[in-house]
């Protein structure tokens, strides 16, 4: 009686897009030479993980040609189109975590400026507590003739 587990475990699984094919490798092998027997094809890691909210997520990493694909991992072939729809759904997730950070920003910054106007009105310095008042030189002024003259 054999394993067929151990001897699913020890191979290359590549899924074919439209089919419900999948081959398996049993050595080592380059994107490249995957790509080269599938002309239009990229070769791409499944990646599955849990999301916040508990959920499995997959996910697909382009490789390079030069990758060496790993035994025990499960590949699959995806064209240009979805490599284009692939990088926009990353670029488009990157750019709503980049708006909500700068959205956390500006509220922050719209904070600073209501405790900078509160501050104002209330005639208190932000660094010196102090109250707030017109500057003043506190230097006098030398004439022309050799006097001191008061800028008061």
């Amino acid at each position: 009686m054999g394993n067929c587990q151990a001897a699913e475990a020890a191979t290359i699984s590549i899924q074919y897009p439209g089919e419900n094919k999948v081959e398996m490798i049993y050595w080592s092998v380059s994107a490249q030479e995957i790509m080269s027997s599938n002309p239009g094809y990229y070769v791409a890691l499944v990646v599955t993980a849990r999301s916040e909210n508990g959920s499995v997520v997959r996910q697909l990493k382009v490789l390079r040609p030069a990758d060496i694909l790993a035994i025990g991992h499960v590949y699959r072939l995806i064209s240009f189109e979805d490599v284009l729809k692939e990088l926009a759904m990353k670029k488009k997730a990157k750019l709503g975590k980049l708006m909500v950070k700068k959205k956390k920003t500006c509220d922050n910054g719209n904070s600073n400026r209501k405790q900078q106007q509160q501050y104002h009105r209330l005639g208190v310095g932000r660094y010196n507590n102090g109250p707030v008042g017109q500057w003043k030189p506190a230097l006098q002024s030398i004439a022309e003739n050799g006097t001191l003259k008061s800028n008061f």
